[in-house]
């Protein structure tokens, strides 16, 4: 859920050069060890300021954990190349490599400090990879060789991609539905959609402003028990809007999260834990000032919206989404007529891994879906939709924080060409959903792998959107 357990990216203008190629070798060398050690804060005392204002000493412990749950051992460093003033490393770790960039202030502390998908150099040939397309038109040659590359560059396991162009519907499937079984993925398999959710989770609170039932202003704690203390800073509660915008101050994840399950966090995260963690929280930011991506801020708006219709988020989901729209395998719950269409995850190394299950973070990520739906929701979003929900959904697409290179309505982010996307990920499952109502145009990109589809996804954007 994407974003998974990786860390973050801090840059300011400038450029490395080998004159401190040494000082990052050696922050790099300590950052491994100290990792491998379990020593959080001892790495959290390389960090630079700029670094501490975003990310705060406990978020780093509960990251930490997560990220050598999730990649093991931190065997090596090699180095890749300058990038801007950060190194670009190829860490390798027991389950997977990484590309790991660092820089430093001037007071040469760390300033970078990320972790992204391993990027391998560009394939001199193009694997044969099993699939169903037909290879009839431009379009269709043109996926085969993007999805061909993805495969040469990444050790995924299978795809089900849809595409939208006005009316017309296009759908691929590409690899296999578990490692070696030889089954490609059709537009009927499900996956686990991850942080895709949100945008579910948005749509259920805008139908509730919509109906009058809640404003987005109205703060959190007008619905949380009365024994949690206000959230607020410097005199400015949290609200629904801030927790679907990302902007409430709550960090990324609650402090209590991976200390029981790392291969499974949510499944036993329930609504005492919850609590638990709202009632020692301290806001990171003033609340609607700041865009600091939360699956805690989310998956707290999923459960408010539980306490206020007394209904549970799968049966919201159901009864307000999705039986409108006719998607009838999106689900928090696999049934047993679905689960023979329900693709095994895999991890990094293409390890088959367990699914992630939900309690009272379900907003964040619980939900599991096929491309056949997932092309229905994005032509709800064109508006092809019954009237109340599309009011609803059109909410949802309305600007309420603006960066320079970014919007964000209600769950769904925009671009400034237009384009609204959303992307996700668990720890088996990689996922996209975008789309441009003025170009009627969508994408919707499942894996079952962890490995990231934004670089794919990116290029079909590019591709269908082409006249």
């Amino acid at each position: 859920m994407r974003r998974r357990l990786l860390l973050f990216l801090l840059m300011l203008p400038g450029l490395c050069t080998a004159q401190n190629r040494f000082a990052l070798d050696s922050l790099a060398q300590k950052a491994r060890l100290y990792l491998n050690a379990r020593q959080p804060d001892s790495l959290y005392a390389l960090m630079g300021d700029d670094f501490r204002r975003e990310i705060s000493r406990e978020q780093f412990r509960t990251i930490s954990m997560g990220l050598s749950a999730q990649l093991g051992e931190w065997k090596r460093n090699t180095f890749r190349q300058f990038k801007g003033d950060a190194i670009r490393y190829a860490a390798v770790f027991a389950n997977a490599p990484m590309d790991f960039y660092l820089s430093q202030d001037k007071t040469g502390r760390i300033q970078t400090f990320l972790f992204r998908a391993y990027e391998p150099d560009p394939p001199t040939e193009l694997p044969t990879v099993t699939n169903n397309n037909p290879l009839q038109s431009g379009l269709d040659i043109r996926v085969d060789s993007l999805c061909r590359l993805f495969f040469a560059q990444n050790k995924g396991v299978g795809l089900s991609i849809g595409l939208l162009r006005n009316d017309s519907l296009f759908v691929y499937g590409y690899g296999e539905t578990s490692r070696g079984n030889q089954t490609v993925p059709t537009a009927s398999h499900l996956f686990e959609i991850g942080s895709v959710s949100k945008t579910f989770t948005a749509t259920l609170l805008a139908d509730l402003v919509q109906r009058g039932k809640l404003k987005l202003t109205d703060p959190v704690n007008r619905y949380l028990p009365d024994s949690i203390p206000a959230l607020q800073k410097d005199g400015k509660p949290v609200t629904l809007l801030s927790l679907s915008n990302h902007t409430s101050g709550l960090p990324r994840l609650p402090a209590n999260l991976l200390l029981a399950n790392p291969v499974n966090p949510y499944k036993a995260y329930d609504r005492r834990a919850l609590f638990a963690a709202l009632k020692q929280m301290s806001l990171l930011t003033v609340p609607g000032q700041t865009l600091a991506y939360s699956n805690l801020g989310v998956g707290l708006l999923g459960t408010l919206l539980e306490r206020q219709t007394g209904q549970s988020y799968e049966t919201l989901v159901s009864e307000r989404i999705t039986r409108p729209l006719g998607m009838t395998s999106t689900v928090q719950t696999i049934t047993e007529t679905q689960k023979p269409l329900f693709v095994q995850g895999h991890d990094l190394r293409q390890n088959p891994v367990s699914t992630w299950e939900f309690d009272a973070l379900a907003g964040a990520g619980a939900l599991r879906s096929n491309v056949t739906d997932l092309l229905r929701y994005v032509k709800a979003q064109l508006g092809d939709a019954p009237k109340p929900l599309k009011k609803a959904i059109s909410l949802t697409h309305t600007p309420t924080y603006t960066e320079p290179k970014r919007r964000i309505g209600l769950g769904w982010f925009s671009d400034p060409e237009g384009w609204f996307y959303h992307n996700g990920g668990t720890g088996g499952f990689s996922s996209f959903v975008g789309f441009d109502p003025a170009g009627r145009t969508g994408v919707v990109v499942l894996s079952n792998s962890a490995i990231q589809v934004d670089r794919l996804s990116a290029q079909l954007v590019e591709l269908i959107g082409k006249k």
